[in-house]
C-alpha cells in the first residue's frame, strides 16, 4: 500500500488510454453517448473544501477526425468537455471544463470499434448535496452528448478518526509510477480507468477498486497496520462473495488501496461491493459501499414460423411506450412526440418501431421485443420505489436500455 499524495488541482484533464473511432464519425446518431460519474475524495488536507472528480467515457467511434495538415500523417479528434455543478433549487454553483484532442495514425485506426476515451474534470466544493451535468462536445462535428448526475452527495473531511475515501470501480488500474503525470487518469501513481456507472458485463471477469484511508494512526514508534475486508452484497442485502481480509502495513497517515476482484459467473444483477476498513492499533473502522451491476447477454429473439403470438407491447400504457423510446428519439422526435394528441402519439410510436425493425420480413418487432424485456428488467433489478417502476430512469437502466 501507498501514501496518498494529491496536489490542489482546479483544473485536471486528461486524455486516457484509448479503449475507441471514426473518419468521419461512425456512429450517425445526432447525439454522443456519454457516462459520467462522480467520486469524492473527503481528505481532510483540503480543510473547508473536498475534491471531487467526474469522471465520464465515450466511444472512440463516435468522434469525426481531420487532418490538418497534408505534411503530417496522423488524424485529429478534438473534444470539449464541462461540467456544471447544480445546487438543490437547479440553479448552478460552479464549473469546469476541458479541451483535449485525440489522435490515430490512420483511417483504418480511426474506424476502430472497441475503443473508449476515459477522462475526468475536477471540482474544489463545499460539502452538500449537489446534482451535476456533464456535456461532451465532438469540436469537430459539433455533436453533442449530456449525462446528468442526481444526488452527488459531498462530505466533509473528518481529522478525528479513520476515514474512507475515494472509492470507485475501474475498468482497469495499473501502477504506472510516481512521476506519471497527475492529470492522465492518474491517482497516487495508479493509472485508474474508472466504471463511472459500475456496470459490468455478464463477459467481464474483474472488477478493480481503488479507495484511499485517511487519518491513520502512529501513536508509538514501530511499525503499525490496517485491516481491509471485503464482502460483496446481493441485492436483497444478504452476503453473495465472502472475500475475506488482508492485513497491511501503515506507509503513513494515508494510503491507497487497490484490489481486483473476480466477478467471473456472477448472476446478472446489482450488488454492492462493502469495504471495511480497520485500524488495528486504534480500533477505529470505517465503511464503504459501492454499488456493482452485472448485466445479462441479450439473447435473440425466435419464433418458430406458423407460431401466433400476443406481442406484449400492445399491453403496455402510453406512458410506459414512451418510456421504451425514451433513449431512442432524438430532440426534435420528442418535441414532435410531445406536441400530439394521445391518437397521435400512439400512431407516432406504432411508425417508429416500423422503422426500425431490424427484420421487416417477420411478423414481429425483434427489437421491440428486446427493449421490453430490457425495460422490465432494470424496473425488477434497479427501481428504487416501492412500486419497481422507475429502474429504467436510472443510471444503470439508460446504460442497460442503450
Amino acid at each position: 500500500m501507498r501514501r496518498v499524495v494529491r496536489g490542489h488541482q482546479l483544473l485536471i484533464f486528461s486524455l486516457m488510454v484509448c479503449l475507441a473511432v471514426s473518419l468521419p464519425a461512425q456512429t450517425s446518431d445526432d447525439q454522443l453517448t456519454v457516462y459520467a460519474g462522480s467520486v469524492v475524495f473527503n481528505n481532510p488536507v483540503y480543510d473547508t473544501l473536498v475534491h471531487v472528480d467526474f469522471p465520464f467515457t465515450l466511444s472512440r467511434q463516435q468522434l469525426e477526425f481531420f487532418r490538418p495538415d497534408s505534411a503530417d500523417p496522423h488524424f485529429y479528434g478534438r473534444v470539449f468537455a464541462q461540467v456544471v455543478l447544480l445546487g438543490a433549487d437547479g440553479l448552478p454553483i460552479d464549473s469546469n471544463s476541458t479541451y483535449f484532442s485525440v489522435r490515430v495514425s490512420s483511417p483504418k485506426e480511426a474506424a476502430g470499434t472497441e475503443f473508449t476515451l476515459f477522462n475526468r474534470i475536477s471540482l474544489m466544493v463545499k460539502p452538500g448535496f449537489y446534482n451535476a451535468r456533464v456535456t461532451v462536445i465532438d469540436a469537430v462535428s459539433k455533436r453533442e452528448g449530456t449525462f446528468f448526475l442526481d444526488s452527488v452527495v459531498v462530505k466533509p473531511g473528518r481529522t478525528e478518526r479513520l476515514t474512507i475515501g475515494g472509492v470507485c470501480l475501474a475498468r482497469q488500474i495499473a501502477y504506472v509510477g510516481e512521476e506519471a503525470a497527475a492529470g492522465r487518469m492518474v491517482f497516487n501513481g495508479f493509472q485508474v480507468l474508472i466504471n463511472p456507472l459500475r456496470v459490468f458485463s455478464y463477459k467481464d471477469t474483474v472488477a478493480c477498486l481503488y479507495a484511499e484511508l485517511y487519518n491513520l494512526r502512529f501513536p508509538e514508534p514501530g511499525s503499525h497496520g490496517y485491516r481491509l475486508a471485503y464482502t460483496a452484497l446481493d441485492n436483497s442485502g444478504a452476503i453473495y462473495r465472502n472475500f475475506g481480509y488482508k492485513l497491511r502495513d501503515k506507509p503513513g497517515s494515508t494510503a491507497v488501496v487497490t484490489e481486483r476482484f473476480d466477478i467471473t459467473g456472477w448472476t446478472p444483477g446489482r450488488y454492492q461491493l462493502r469495504m471495511i476498513a480497520t485500524d488495528l492499533v486504534t480500533e477505529e473502522n470505517d465503511t464503504a459501499m459501492v454499488d456493482l451491476t452485472i448485466v445479462p447477454e441479450q439473447r435473440p429473439v425466435h419464433v418458430p414460423d406458423g407460431l401466433q403470438i400476443v406481442d406484449p407491447y400492445y399491453a403496455l400504457s402510453l406512458k410506459e411506450k414512451k418510456h421504451l423510446v425514451t433513449y431512442l428519439l432524438t430532440p426534435d422526435q420528442k418535441l414532435t412526440l410531445s406536441q400530439l394528441s394521445p391518437a397521435g402519439k400512439e400512431n407516432f410510436l406504432e411508425q417508429f418501431w416500423k422503422e426500425h425493425d431490424v427484420d421487416p420480413s417477420t411478423r414481429i418487432i425483434e427489437n421491440r421485443l428486446e427493449m421490453i424485456d430490457r425495460y422490465n428488467y432494470c424496473n425488477r433489478h434497479f427501481s428504487y420505489n416501492e412500486a419497481r417502476t422507475n429502474g429504467w430512469s436510472t443510471d444503470r437502466g439508460r446504460i442497460y436500455m442503450t
